[in-house]
């Protein structure tokens, strides 16, 4: 399988991701450029991809360095202005109604960036040392985190059954 064509695979495979990742960090206004510029990352650094880790392991972690240092790029220019009063917007409990995807994305809305992050690639099946491959902390760091979500999961939306 030639280099071009095994990429177009890749990214045929982890499109979901790479558009969620472009979607949370860049909000409705920057969304295709995120998009873009990740698209642009992963092709520049496919060849270098040794294997170590999964393609899908790999991904994550080159989506969200882009991620991260596009976002940095844009605060520095003062060019962020909607996703800074998306991240920091509450919705009430009321408004929590809805489809199990629409619940969740309720509740990755209220996560930080690098919870979201975790939330994502464990819903994704990834490994707790995967994870923490991808954002360079400790296994037991991530593994605390989900713990701390599942916990904050089941007190904002499942609530008492008594």
């Amino acid at each position: 399988m030639n280099t071009q064509h095994a990429f177009k695979q890749m990214l045929a495979d982890n499109d979901g991701r790479i558009r969620y990742i472009a979607d949370r960090y860049g909000g409705s206004s920057d969304r295709d450029d995120m998009y873009q510029e990740i698209l642009l990352q992963l092709w520049r650094s496919y060849e270098s991809f040794s294997g170590q880790s999964s393609i899908g392991t790999w991904v994550y972690k080159v989506a969200l360095n882009t991620a991260n240092t596009f976002v940095k790029t844009r605060i520095k220019h003062n060019d962020i202005k909607q996703s800074v009063s998306r991240h920091n917007k509450q919705q009430p409990h009321a408004e929590q109604t809805g489809c199990q995807a629409d619940i969740l994305n309720q509740f990755m809305d209220k996560l930080s960036d690098i919870d979201a992050g975790v939330l994502m690639m464990y819903l994704d099946g990834l490994k707790s040392e995967d994870i923490a491959q991808v954002l360079g902390i400790s296994d037991n760091a991530v593994r605390s985190r989900i713990k701390r979500i599942k916990r904050e999961f089941e007190q904002n939306f499942v609530g008492d059954e008594s």
